[in-house]
């Protein structure tokens, strides 16, 4: 119960702590602000500030300053003397429906790594894949749904091994190492994620060979873009490992 309460709280403060639903509150504040007489100019300091927010997070010369750094900790897989037993393609989200493709089913993020995943996987031959996710609220699990796409991208079924229960990235990383200890093992995530990642796998006593794949940030050659609402959500993916670094340390899941 308190791990499941633990899990909850973290993904509300999470949510909430995002650009976008902070911009909302810094306006909704100013508004009832802006309403009385008083209170007036600290509403329009509040509008300033939610405005200058939004026009930071969604200007790519300022947002990469931040998200960058992230992604780059890690370079990308390169393949090695030292042949591959296993490769783990961390879980993302899905939303299953009859009437789309299973590439539409699954969020973009989560087809990304699969590809980069399977890459590696052709690079070393004899290796398998890991497949890990977590059934949530949908009928049908995510790991269900990414091991139908890998077997329709031709891997065969007994290259596969699927594991559903693990609701995040330290679960995901307790499973692995459980049944994977002792073996050259690849780690296939997003770029911004592989920094916490690596933190929690090390802490489970692994450490695998990071694959970053699914680089947000691209290279800036000019200051005369407007914001987007892309690089606002690159913003958001930076904010949220960064929150979740800091939330693994407090839990001690991260030294």
């Amino acid at each position: 119960m308190m791990a499941n309460a633990l899990f909850l709280l973290k993904k509300f403060i999470g949510g909430l702590l995002m650009p976008l639903p902070i911009i909302q509150i810094l306006l909704c504040w100013a508004l009832i602000l802006l309403l009385r007489r008083k209170t007036r100019w600290i509403g329009f300091v509040l509008v300033l500030l939610a405005t200058g927010l939004l026009a930071a997070a969604s200007y790519a010369p300022f947002s990469s300053q931040f998200t960058s750094p992230l992604e780059q900790q890690y370079a990308s897989y390169q393949p090695g003397a030292t042949p591959v037993d296993f490769v783990a393609v961390l879980g993302s989200g899905h939303v299953s429906a009859k009437n789309l493709p299973v590439t539409s089913e699954l969020n973009p993020e989560g087809v990304i790594r699969l590809a980069e995943g399977i890459r590696i996987y052709r690079l070393n031959p004899g290796s398998k894949l890991i497949f890990t996710g977590y059934r949530a609220r949908d009928p049908i699990s995510y790991v269900e749904k990414i091991r139908e796409l890998a077997l329709e991208l031709g891997v065969p079924e007994q290259d596969i091994l699927a594991f559903t229960g693990p609701k995040d990235t330290a679960e995901e990383a307790q499973l692995i190492a459980g049944k994977f200890a002792d073996t050259n093992l690849v780690l296939v995530t997003s770029a911004a994620h592989m920094p916490r990642a690596m933190g929690l796998f090390r802490r489970a006593g692994l450490d695998p060979i990071p694959a970053p794949t699914n680089h947000l940030t691209r290279p800036v050659d000019s200051y005369w873009v407007f914001p987007s609402a892309e690089t606002l959500d690159n913003t958001r993916a930076w904010l949220h490992e960064e929150i979740g670094l800091i939330w693994a340390k407090l839990m001690g899941q991260i030294k």
